[in-house]
């Protein structure tokens, strides 16, 4: 799916939202933008093979249906958030996210083939070249990576603000939606990968809010986002699928203003 499609669904979702009558919403009515950091945990990458690799006289043909993998480390990214929601005066919040966020892929190892770990062969194996002294190993080719992973999510969430009789009212809360996983990857700069793939996601909250006025309040926020599935990424180095796990810790502080009575 484009860029530009992501981000007006995200829009659209959003816009529906804010859209319902004011009439319907006289008090409550709030919108909120965050920026942070997006600390991601590694990939367990499990696929497979979609077609027979030919044999050459230096390694033996890889059948379809044989499962790869390898792991794949990321470095910290950026995080960035918009929420348009409503508060009841009962403490709940409902609100409509979309999420963005953009992590480097620091590198990767531990690559099997048929259950076989073949960090250290020639990695003429994968490009099915002529082994070479000059040749690095698989594992030195995965080593490092100018690759990176983006996501973009759109959620529902559901909190509760718990009344401090203060400035400052600690929150909980968790949402679901869907997310898009864009996934470049591009070790020693050959690339290998570059597809999107979309699945549920859910996310778990915590946070606090500190009131500037009956208008404005600050909050930072601890969020575990994830997709319930891995996302089928196709490859391009290889006639093979790869299944990307995307999950994440996100630290955010943003601005909500206010809109009711």
């Amino acid at each position: 799916m484009k860029f530009n499609t992501k981000l007006c669904l995200i829009a659209a979702g959003t816009a529906a939202f804010a859209a319902i009558p004011s009439a319907a919403m006289a008090e409550g009515v709030y919108v909120g933008f965050g920026a942070g950091v997006s600390l991601p945990g590694d990939s367990e990458n499990r696929g497979e093979f979609n077609a027979a690799v030919p044999a050459t006289p230096d390694f033996g043909a890889i059948p379809a249906g044989t499962p790869l993998g390898w792991n794949t480390g990321f470095d910290t990214g950026l995080a960035l958030s918009g929420q348009v929601g409503y508060k009841f005066d009962n403490g709940f919040r409902l609100e409509v996210e979309g999420n963005f966020s953009q992590v480097d892929v620091s590198g990767h190892n531990g690559f099997q083939v048929g259950g076989a770990n073949i960090d250290g062969v020639d990695v003429a194996v994968l490009t099915r070249g002529a082994p070479a002294a000059g040749n690095p190993t698989v594992g030195a080719f995965g080593a490092t990576d100018t690759g990176r992973v983006n996501t973009y999510g759109l959620f529902a969430n559901v909190f509760y603000d718990i009344n401090t009789g203060t400035a400052i009212k600690p929150y909980v809360g968790a949402g679901a939606g869907v997310q898009w996983v864009d996934v470049r990857y591009q070790p020693s700069d050959v690339r290998i990968s570059n597809d999107t793939a979309s699945g549920f996601a859910y996310q778990l909250m915590a946070g606090a809010t500190y009131e500037l006025s009956s208008r404005a309040e600050l909050f930072g926020q601890y969020a575990y986002r994830a997709n319930t599935e891995r996302a089928d990424i196709g490859l391009d180095l290889l006639p093979a699928t790869l299944g990307v796990e995307s999950n994440q810790s996100v630290l955010t502080a943003g601005l909500r203003l206010k809109f009711g009575n």
